[in-house]
């Protein structure tokens, strides 16, 4: 009977053991048990260079525009250059108070090109312009503000100030901006808390476009996507990479094009293997990671039109990163990362969007660019009416002048919180519906 005790006991104490190292962690989910994931080699099949410290850049699909590679710098403001106080009234007063105290903040630095001299646009932007003069006369909102009508092209290229749903259109132009059909960008966000202490997340960044869509290819019937049986507007998915304890984790959105159905919003908890769905009013919360956008602010707007309230506020001439280099250069002890960027003098559209129902923010300040409808600039609000989270988005063109993202930042200037994003590849990879699937996910990111 002693013995037999003791045996159990023995075979206990074996079994705990094993189900609480790394070879059975190895077993379980096929992935090594290392909480150091910042380290491990199996990063570089998603992102080149990341387990050896960096990330590698690969040019976007199109290849580098080298127009826009290699403009000529006209002025320079900041970092070992020109004083910031010559440009404070082209840049958006929060984003400027923070460029104009290195001190406090990092080193930063300006240099605007010309933007006439940025041409030719390619055969895809005539094919573009060409379908956006058939908008001006078949293009129209509903009276939910959806857009009507619509096949690819700028939906309305002619704006009058006067026009009271000038706002809506602003934002109906900037969701239907020249860019290709789909984009992949491999993200190192680096996160900065007030006590300078650092940490990365790296995440790949999806997304599909199903209306709206330029390049011609098998899926593309006069500018939409076939089949969409579900009615997509798109698909946006962020799965993450490191570290390890976000590894697996994968968050899907959709919209419909359709004013009466809301976003859906599902996220996959690798630490109890469910997918669980989030509810609308997690539109207002940060992104998984401790990040510093949030679901409606990536890309400085991603909300649903419905959701909001949008007052034209004017036209403002600016210096924005639309036509930016492909290179991330960003000061190590800097909460920013956007120095050294290419930056274009544009008289920018600015719009207000107020939501209807705020939960943890009340509106955003948005800058358009008034040709290509990108939006490098906004300023978010919170509760108190306060500038809150500011961010930046510097965008290149590939050879076909699509967009694409190169580096940018959220920062959260009330509690000095930012996140750095550093990104090593912008581009189509000719995605469909099921490559962007939960299941297709899960399978290729080995969630556990």
């Amino acid at each position: 009977m002693k013995k037999t005790i003791i045996f159990y006991f023995l075979f206990t104490i074996s079994l705990l053991f094993f189900f609480q190292n790394s070879l059975f962690a190895a077993f379980r989910t096929g992935l090594p048990h290392d909480p150091n994931w910042l380290v491990d080699e199996e990063i570089s099949a998603y992102c080149e260079g990341w387990n050896k410290g960096h990330i590698l850049c690969k040019p976007p699909r199109g290849g580098y525009n080298e127009i826009t590679e290699n403009q000529k710098i006209l002025n320079s403001w900041g970092y070992k250059a020109r004083p910031m106080e010559e440009i404070k009234d082209l840049l958006p007063e929060p984003q400027y108070n923070m460029y104009a105290d290195p001190d406090a903040w990092g080193t930063m630095r300006i240099n605007e090109t010309a933007w006439e001299p940025v041409k030719p646009r390619g055969s895809m932007w005539e094919k573009f312009m060409a379908q956006t003069k058939k908008n001006k006369k078949e293009v129209y909102l509903d009276d939910k503000k959806w857009l009507r009508n619509y096949k690819y092209g700028m939906p309305f290229p002619d704006l009058d100030e006067n026009d009271p749903k000038i706002a809506v259109k602003l934002i109906w132009n900037y969701f239907k901006r020249y860019q290709d059909n789909d984009r992949t960008v491999n993200m190192d966000i680096t996160t900065k808390d007030r006590r300078g202490n650092e940490r990365h997340n790296l995440l790949t960044n999806r997304r599909l476009q199903l209306n709206g869509r330029t390049k011609n290819d098998e899926h593309t019937v006069d500018g939409v996507y076939r089949p969409n049986p579900k009615n997509y507007e798109f698909i946006y998915t962020s799965p993450y990479v490191a570290p390890y304890n976000l590894r697996g984790t994968i968050a899907m959105y959709y919209r419909y094009n359709d004013p009466d159905k809301d976003d859906t919003m599902w996220v996959y908890i690798p630490s109890i293997r469910r997918i669980r769905r989030l509810s609308t009013a997690q539109h207002q919360d940060r992104v998984p990671g401790g990040l510093d956008w949030t679901w409606d602010n990536t890309e400085c707007f991603e909300g649903n039109v419905t959701r909001f309230d949008f007052t034209y506020m004017g036209r403002k001439e600016m210096l924005v990163a639309v036509v930016a280099h492909s290179h991330t250069y960003w000061d190590p002890t800097s909460w920013m990362n956007c120095n050294d960027q290419y930056y274009q003098r544009r008289n920018c559209y600015v719009v207000k969007a107020k939501y209807k129902n705020p939960i943890n923010m009340t509106e955003m300040i948005l800058y358009f660019d008034p040709l290509l409808y990108t939006c490098p600039w906004s300023v978010d609000r919170d509760m108190k009416g306060r500038d809150w989270i500011i961010q930046i988005v510097t965008q290149g063109r590939d050879k076909h002048w699509f967009y694409a993202m190169y580096n940018d930042y959220a920062i959260d200037i009330l509690r000095k919180h930012a996140s750095r994003a550093q990104f090593a590849f912008s581009g189509s990879e000719d995605y469909t519906i099921e490559d962007l699937s939960m299941e297709s996910m899960k399978k290729e990111f080995l969630s556990r």
